[in-house]
């Protein structure tokens, strides 16, 4: 959904229902998922360690791998990401992550360019509410907030809204995007709530979200006010393998601005399953 920065495995809800119904939700021998496909290409891989903690994300464009992400982590949580050019192995950024009582992520502290290791040239601070759901997260850039999210859940803990504003309280505030979510008939497992948060570090939690909506859509401005941007994708032709998870999702993605190019899209997901 955004590209800022995270994952950690969790066992996938399953379910199990042909294209045309859909059967209650049951539980599967922790399966987890692996591998990500749109239209035939590969887009994201992940890779999992004893513990059932992703330790590796593998990103792709058009199929051709162009970088990857290693996570640490320590007694109390996740602790430090870096991202690397999957060609000459560069590093090229490192997140460093500040943990509250409840092991939830607080704070990154962000490394980039020369200062890799030196000083943290930006961050990222997130705010909960009183069930532990992220409702807002800023992005700042030295003393100068540039861009907050906020979130909206409805009253089954259904993530619904987010809204991103630029220059948050400040002179020049707008409305940059909206997305807005309609659940579908099966509903994220509360542990997959971490997973997601990790995931939307990299901007692939989207992918995981679609899983579980009827309905995504998504409006752009410019700084104008001017829209740039409008699509609406409408999740169907569901399937599933025989544990329950799903295999296959189709997706039709409606450009509003121009319905000339909108086009369906297919999610398959590959999954590991342990006994």
């Amino acid at each position: 959904m955004k590209k800022h920065f995270y994952v950690i495995s969790i066992a996938l809800l399953s379910m199990s229902c042909n294209s045309d119904d859909v059967a209650p939700a049951k539980e599967t021998t922790d399966a987890l998922i692996t591998r990500v496909s749109i239209n035939g290409l590969t887009t994201l891989e992940l890779f999992y360690d004893d513990e059932k903690r992703l330790y590796r994300q593998d990103d792709f464009s058009s199929g051709v791998l162009y970088s990857y992400t290693l996570y640490e982590y320590n007694e109390y949580g996740l602790k430090e990401l870096r991202r690397y050019d999957a060609e000459s192995h560069f590093l090229f950024f490192r997140a460093v992550f500040v943990l509250d009582n409840f092991g939830r992520v607080i704070k990154s502290e962000n490394y980039g360019g020369p200062e890799l290791f030196d000083e943290a040239g930006s961050f990222n601070e997130f705010e909960y509410n009183n069930s532990g759901q992220l409702i807002a997260e800023q992005f700042r850039f030295g003393g100068n907030f540039l861009t907050r999210y906020e979130n909206t859940y409805d009253g089954d803990g259904n993530f619904i809204k987010q809204q991103r504003i630029v220059h948050p309280n400040q002179d020049g505030e707008y409305i940059s995007a909206l997305h807005e979510l309609t659940p579908g008939p099966q509903l994220v497992p509360p542990s997959w709530e971490d997973y997601l948060f990790i995931l939307g570090f990299t901007g692939h939690d989207d992918e995981i979200r679609y899983m579980f909506t009827s309905n995504y859509y998504v409006k752009a401005w410019g700084s104008n006010g001017v829209v740039t941007s409008e699509v609406d994708r409408e999740m169907s032709g569901q399937e599933y393998d025989e544990d329950g998870n799903m295999i296959r999702l189709v997706t039709i993605w409606k450009n509003l601005l121009d319905p000339q190019a909108s086009d369906p899209v297919t999610l398959t997901y590959d999954y590991i399953t342990e006994d």
